[in-house]
């Protein structure tokens, strides 16, 4: 048995999907692929939640609490606090390292998280696995052939005013622009200033006639104040249990200015497979103040 941990807000868990079907096509005619999402269990107010199955309509074969245990000792539900919690996934799996016990786990983030690894090649199947990360990649969509739009269609249809946005985007030059602050103020990913949209947003032009911005952003007021060089621009922010709304939307421009954020990647690369073949997507060229890492399909340009 294979167990992917699923967790973090819909961006990451986009991400975890996308290796679970690669997990799946590879290993799912030897072995169970499953996933563990008992981390929304404790954490279902962190972002909003376990998001695949009401966004996307995807239902997941999950592991159960002692599927999880036997693999590596380790009860998601049964630790009351996040730091006994923590202690007993580490305990676990060191205990797992030095005794050969049934299971054995990868934790894949760092480095390795923005690449295919090599340590999902010819695995081991007399052992169950355990594997928690982002694999925050396309490679992984590439070696499966897999394409975003098959794996993630949006279950319900637009709203009556979100379908009229739609049209506007669709009727004109329209760029979306994303800009996340909230949680990303004062952390590793608050790297992205006004003169990373100021740069992109001049590579949009030199490209496209009459650009219209269409911004998603959690700080309005900051976008007003700071960034007028994007001229009369459209605000859109969905909220709550409708974020993912901001999402879909993205997909509707003709073009798109991405944050370092795993969410914006989605909107991007969701819209790349309904885009023209003219479509220009501008990322940053750093994901994070302390990594050195790129969030960007291939084509995309760099900022």
């Amino acid at each position: 048995m294979i167990i992917i941990r699923f967790h973090g807000g819909l961006g990451n868990q986009m991400f975890e999907y996308a290796f679970f079907c690669y997990m799946q096509k590879v290993y799912g005619d030897r072995t169970q692929v499953v996933a563990d999402i008992t981390w929304f269990d404790r954490n279902h107010n962190v972002h909003n939640g376990y998001e695949l199955e009401r966004v996307f309509g995807i239902k997941l074969p999950c592991a159960s609490y002692e599927e999880i245990g036997r693999v590596h000792e380790f009860y998601p539900g049964y630790h009351m606090t996040a730091p006994v919690r923590f202690i007993a996934r580490r305990m676990a799996a060191r205990k797992n390292r030095t005794h050969k016990p049934e299971g054995k786990h990868i934790f894949d983030f760092g480095k390795s998280q923005y690449s295919v690894n090599p340590a999902y090649e010819d695995m081991d199947l007399s052992y169950d696995w355990y594997i928690e990360g982002v694999f925050s990649t396309d490679d992984y969509m590439k070696h499966g052939g897999l394409k975003p739009g098959e794996l993630f269609g949006f279950k319900d249809p637009l709203s009556s005013e979100d379908s009229l946005i739609s049209e506007r985007m669709e009727n004109c030059s329209s760029v979306a622009v994303h800009v996340r602050r909230g949680d990303y103020t004062g952390t590793a990913f608050d790297i992205l200033g006004t003169e990373y949209y100021r740069n992109a947003f001049e590579k949009i032009k030199e490209k496209s006639d009459d650009p219209v911005c269409f911004v998603f952003s959690d700080d309005m007021d900051y976008v007003r104040e700071n960034m007028g060089f994007l001229g009369d621009f459209v605000p859109v922010h969905h909220a709550g249990a409708k974020s993912f709304e901001d999402m879909r939307l993205m997909t509707h421009c003709k073009h798109m200015i991405a944050a370092n954020s795993s969410f914006s990647y989605w909107g991007a690369k969701l819209g790349d497979d309904r885009g023209a073949e003219d479509r220009i997507v501008i990322a940053p060229k750093k994901y994070k103040a302390d990594e050195d890492a790129v969030l960007a399909a291939d084509n995309w340009i760099l900022v």
